[in-house]
């Protein structure tokens, strides 16, 4: 959540215009320079295998390919 709310990392990951899920536009940069500041892992293979272990699901058809989605996990609710 904390990656998503800052603007420092906006051209590289963001949430979506709805809120429901989330997209990484470059992946090598967002392994190169967020992981590190954020996560012990620095692959961006890693990373997404963490994602699914979280129950995140990643969208694979239609205009939000390549975002990820969890029904818990959502812009306007920090608290879930």
């Amino acid at each position: 959540m904390e990656i998503l709310t800052s603007d420092d990392h906006a051209d590289t990951i963001s949430w979506l215009p709805h809120g429901r899920s989330f997209i990484i536009y470059k992946k090598k940069t967002f392994a190169a320079t967020v992981l590190p500041e954020f996560f012990k892992a620095t692959k961006f293979t890693s990373f997404t295998r963490k994602l699914n272990r979280w129950g995140f699901t990643r969208v694979t058809r239609g205009p939000e390919m390549g975002s990820y989605y969890h029904r818990q996990f959502l812009r306007d609710s920090p608290e879930l």
